[in-house]
């Protein structure tokens, strides 16, 4: 979305900082709504199927999550799409889907001080929070599929592991002489140690928070928006400095 080369940041430090807030939703909302994947939504179709077989209704939650996260991906491509229409930059976009996210995030830790969702998943605020971070995790989705130059997958770890276990084996093959495995490897292993990180914290901010374990997603989500926007402010102005200095022929 712009002509500039993609920084680091935003190739490898982002999207696993970004798959660690995704484990940390991910067991946040399997344990906060008794077995609901708000990150890994496609998991809530094993939790149908096992919840039919054993003769027991499917979870409201369960059967709204994946319609409610194409939705919201789609809605997230058609604003993303009209910004870029509209000039605005990758940077704006990232500024925007990431602050949503943020937005939904705190949203559902808010909520969580109006319900015990643990008490009774099935409450209708209960299904809202569990929803807002679907929301959430769909924007993160549509964001990494919209603005990075390659869309890493941070909510299903499958695809990583195997990459990483394919890299490993060429490394050991090649004696630590190819690139292209190395480069694989350095692609895979900040998304695993992201999304392993983020399953420990959440477990943490679980056993620290109980119902209120919203809370520790959220923090992270707003952190997370504020660095960034602090990086790509300072980044902005680097750029500009160093232009205005080429103009004047100073650099």
């Amino acid at each position: 979305m712009t002509g500039r080369p993609a920084s680091p940041a935003l190739t490898v430090a982002l999207p696993a900082a970004l798959s660690l807030l995704a484990g940390v939703t991910d067991v946040t909302s399997w344990l906060l709504l008794g077995g609901f994947f708000s990150a890994h939504v496609t998991g809530n179709l094993v939790v149908i199927a096992a919840d039919v077989v054993s003769g027991r209704a499917p979870g409201i939650a369960a059967l709204l999550a994946i319609p409610v996260f194409v939705v919201t991906a789609a809605t997230a491509t058609v604003v993303s799409r009209r910004l870029v229409l509209r000039g605005a930059s990758a940077r704006t976009v990232t500024t925007t889907l990431l602050g949503a996210q943020a937005a939904l995030l705190v949203s559902a830790a808010a909520l969580s001080f109006v319900t015990r969702a643990s008490q009774d998943p099935t409450r209708p605020l209960a299904v809202v929070i569990g929803l807002c971070a679907v929301c959430a995790m769909a924007t993160q989705n549509a964001f990494l599929h919209l603005v990075p130059p390659k869309a890493a997958s941070t909510a299903v770890m499958t695809g990583n592991l195997v990459a990483g276990t394919i890299a490993l084996v060429d490394l050991a093959v090649s004696r630590g002489a190819s690139d292209s495995a190395r480069a694989r490897w350095l692609d895979a292993w900040p998304l695993l140690a992201g999304f392993v990180g983020g399953c420990l914290i959440g477990a943490a901010g679980a056993v620290a928070f109980s119902d209120r374990a919203a809370l520790t997603p959220a923090l992270l989500s707003c952190i997370l928006f504020t660095v960034v926007v602090s990086t790509h402010s300072t980044s902005d102005s680097r750029i500009r400095t160093t232009d205005r200095l080429s103009k004047e022929g100073l650099s």
